[in-house]
């Protein structure tokens, strides 16, 4: 990897993590491509922990790479148990989004750990970018390659940042497209501004939209099989 495509993923991660607020006693739990940049440098002000939560990270004593800015409630158990206990009474809460375009999010988030030329000829052209898509739902997104790839955390399912198995680990968990029922609670006070300018679409796709119909049946179902928790639990309904 080159020095300036190493420089600019270390820059995205250090802006896209969970915030422990000592302060304020709450944590923020960052769900991978949920406008969680533009949530995280608003609450950054109350951040007091010293941003320990960032950048590809060696840890425990098995050596396993995980992804610090996205960690899964399972990773911060078995890795940071004491920042568990830590921050039991806080108000902890987070945000979710529809699976199906959350997915095309995570693909789009993908591509740029490749080649910048090659994710700019497969987002300037969208048949080639529902194509390289469905076949990544077909041939990637199943539990053990997510699981064990780092570089995957984005294709997790949203509910391993907000449960621990069946257990409820968020005290607020909240729909991205529902995001003005935050008035008049805390959340809204520590967003501020940033509840009312998330930013965290892809610039191609930023004026129309994804399009779900351009899902295969095949690639749909994957898709609905794989994050089935989520649908169930967040109030997601299939297409």
């Amino acid at each position: 990897m080159n020095e300036a495509l190493h420089h600019g993923i270390q820059m995205l991660l250090r802006y896209g993590a969970m915030i422990i607020s000592d302060s304020h006693k709450f944590v923020f739990i960052h769900n991978p491509k949920v406008a969680g940049m533009t949530f995280r440098l608003a609450l950054m002000q109350y951040e007091t922990r010293g941003n320990p939560f960032f950048e590809w990270q060696w840890v425990g004593h098995d050596k396993t790479r995980i992804d610090m800015a996205h960690i899964t409630l399972q990773q911060l158990r078995r890795f940071f148990p004491n920042e568990v206990d830590q921050v039991a009474r806080y108000f902890k809460f987070g945000f979710v989004r529809n699976p199906y375009t959350r997915f095309y999010s995570a693909i789009s988030q993908h591509l740029k750990l490749g080649a910048p030329h090659t994710r700019v000829a497969i987002l300037s052209d969208p048949d080639l970018f529902y194509r390289f898509a469905n076949a990544f739902a077909l041939e990637i997104l199943n539990e053990a390659r997510v699981a064990s790839d780092f570089r995957l955390v984005h294709f997790r399912r949203q509910s391993e940042f907000f449960y621990f198995g069946d257990l409820q680990w968020a005290d607020c968990i909240l729909k991205l497209e529902e995001i003005d029922a935050i008035a008049g609670t805390p959340i809204a006070d520590w967003l501020g501004n940033a509840a009312g300018t998330v930013k965290n679409r892809t610039d191609a796709f930023a004026e129309t939209g994804y399009d779900l119909t351009a899902l295969t049946p095949a690639a749909r179902m994957v898709i609905e099989n794989y994050y089935a928790p989520d649908f169930e639990r967040f109030g997601y309904v299939r297409l």
